[in-house]
């Protein structure tokens, strides 16, 4: 026991009382952005908020927050100390950035951060992090994969305060406002980001006064003490030694698209201490799917959180771990590298490697390799009577996740990088765009077998109602798809197809930039589902059975795969019968 720490034992109740005050109030800075934010992106979960110490420590995450982004906010917040001056830091200022070479993740997520003081003295940082839907750049969305650099990216905002001891600074405003497409929407985004900054200052103010500045400081360091101590123990309990692990993107964008990228991961647990080393990735590439040193730590801490979800997310996880990290690969970029595609490509990848590591070391707490995150974007001029004006339509969709060998099977839901994103509703985005969805379901035979499954792909088809657009997509997996692990197939690879059984039909692939659509034209996007576990002629019967019931297999998987003999004894009730003589010859290799 530390002496940091110590007043966690010393009164162990107020210690879980605030550490607990301190994620209600990063969820109520969540439920406030959450609600006035103008934009579905932000309404429907692509945020999050935190609260740093004076150092630029992240010492609380909310429930509701995006994972990846808290990965990155105190880097965020340290970065703008760095680049503004701490003594220039004054009561009533915040700062608007989205620089991802200062503290970053892509363009598009801007963060404001305010600095919380009492009695005179800086005590704390509360920020957030919201997804803009466009950041400005030639591509409506701004995910502009084969952007040469960063000037033609999108709008680079340097830590800039945008509020002034209380008061706003419409110039600063007007400048970044003036630079995305959906300028009044944006604005609306802002005016949640600011509110929710007051929300979190003023939950602050309040266990200040009624505990005191020294109690509520040392209760910060206290918590970033106790994460650290329990991740330390659990590296504790592993074997000691160098586990490694590799993964691909499927290509560069603007070089030779039947190379792919490596992506390498050395994990080292010594005692009570783990070391990544990313030395083995290949250098930066010339497109966007680079991911800022802030985004490879980001990856390191969100897979630390799959496999250990008990320690409380903050500073404490990355005082536990050592990085290996040179400048000038794929995974630490140098300025002006383009960096808008790493979400989907380079850190998914990272996220990848990492649980493929601790697959080896604890493969009860890991899992095979999830669907692709996928950034898709559609942007134009809405003709219908009421709207017209320009519009970005920007759609996060749910995967597969990768099998898991502590359990049964796994789920679909949104990736690791996005876990705290909700669906938007169908019928939200069809009245707010000129988009009609056709389909939208799970898809038979795409999840990676094995004796523990994948979670199926996920098929959703949509088409413009009204006008043209240009269309952008940024994800992966295409070529390359979710591997599975001890024997588990890899699933479907994910495919994106325009027009299809049309003379326009047009395979778009996982990464093209605005590419132009027309309505009535049907959009086929199938994101791939997960890896599976272990081989699939031991996966117990009954599971199999569930599987061809529930639609997930179908009878010719059941047999080709799983070497599992069913029938379908009653079509119209959904009767299924189990041949359980006929599958033991079949997997003895006599059928």
């Amino acid at each position: 026991m530390t002496r940091r720490d110590s007043s966690a034992f010393e009164d162990p109740v107020r210690f879980e009382v605030l550490r607990h005050a301190f994620i209600a109030a990063v969820d109520e800075m969540s439920l406030m952005l959450s609600r006035v934010a103008h934009s579905i992106i932000v309404s429907e979960g692509d945020f999050s908020t935190a609260i740093c110490n004076p150092a630029g420590d992240l010492v609380a995450e909310g429930q509701l927050d995006l994972p990846a982004h808290v990965g990155t906010l105190s880097a965020t917040v340290k970065g703008s100390i760095e680049w503004v001056g701490r003594e220039s830091i004054r009561p009533g200022d915040v700062i608007l950035m989205n620089d991802p070479y200062v503290g970053g993740s892509h363009c598009q997520d801007m963060r404001t951060i305010k600095p919380v003081f009492w009695n005179g003295e800086l005590v704390a940082f509360v920020l957030n992090s919201a997804h803009w839907s466009d950041a400005g750049g030639p591509v409506p969305g701004s995910f502009h994969t084969t952007a040469a650099d960063a000037y033609g990216e999108a709008l680079y905002v340097t830590p800039v305060r945008l509020v002034r001891e209380g008061e706003l600074d419409e110039d600063v405003m007007r400048l970044v406002l003036r630079n995305v497409r959906v300028p009044e929407l944006t604005q609306g985004d802002i005016v949640g980001q600011l509110a929710a900054l007051e929300i979190g200052e003023g939950r602050l103010h309040g266990l200040l006064e009624k505990y005191g500045r020294g109690v509520i400081v040392q209760q910060m360091d206290d918590l970033i003490s106790y994460s650290e101590r329990l991740l330390r123990a659990e590296f504790a309990q592993l074997v000691d030694g160098t586990y490694e692990f590799e993964d691909f993107v499927d290509f560069d964008p603007l070089g030779d698209r039947h190379t792919p990228i490596r992506v390498h991961v050395g994990l080292t647990i010594e005692g009570d201490r783990a070391t990544f080393d990313f030395s083995g990735c290949d250098p930066q590439a010339r497109a966007a799917i680079n991911s800022p040193r802030s985004m490879t730590r980001s990856a390191c801490m969100i897979s630390l959180r799959n496999v250990f979800p008990h320690v409380p997310q903050n500073e404490g996880i990355i005082r536990s771990i050592e990085l290996v990290l040179p400048e000038g690969l794929v995974v630490n970029p140098t300025f002006p590298a383009t960096v808008n595609a790493t979400f989907a490509t380079t850190y998914e990848k990272m996220a990848a490697c990492i649980l493929g590591c601790f697959l080896q070391a604890i493969p009860e707490r890991s899992m095979a390799c999830s669907g692709n995150a996928a950034n898709f974007i559609i942007g134009g001029f809405d003709p219908r009577p009421g709207f017209e004006q320009d519009y970005v339509y920007y759609l996060w969709r749910e995967v597969g996740l990768g099998a898991r060998p502590g359990k049964k099977d796994n789920h679909n839901a949104h990736p690791l990088v996005g876990s705290g994103l909700r669906n938007q509703p169908v019928e939200l985005q069809e009245r707010l765009y000129p988009i009609h969805t056709e389909r939208y379901g799970l898809i038979a035979d795409s999840a990676g077998a094995g004796r523990h499954r994948g979670a199926p792909g996920v098929a959703r088809d949509i088409a413009l109602t009204h006008g043209e657009g240009v269309l952008s997509i940024v994800s992966d997996r295409g070529i390359r798809a979710p591997w599975g692990y001890a024997g588990g197939h890899d699933s479907l690879p994910s495919t994106l197809v325009y027009a299809p059984g049309t003379s326009e039909e047009l395979d778009i692939g996982m990464m093209a930039s605005n590419v132009e659509i027309e309505s009535g034209r049907a959009i086929e996007f199938r994101v791939s589902g997960g890896g599976g576990y272990g081989d699939p002629r031991e996966r117990p019967l009954e599971w199999v059975l569930d599987d061809v019931v529930d639609e997930l297999v179908s009878i010719e998987a059941a047999h080709d795969v799983y070497g599992v003999v069913i029938e379908l004894v009653d079509a119209d009730a959904g009767e299924y019968r189990l041949d359980e003589r006929a599958t033991a010859a079949l997997r003895a290799g006599a059928g």
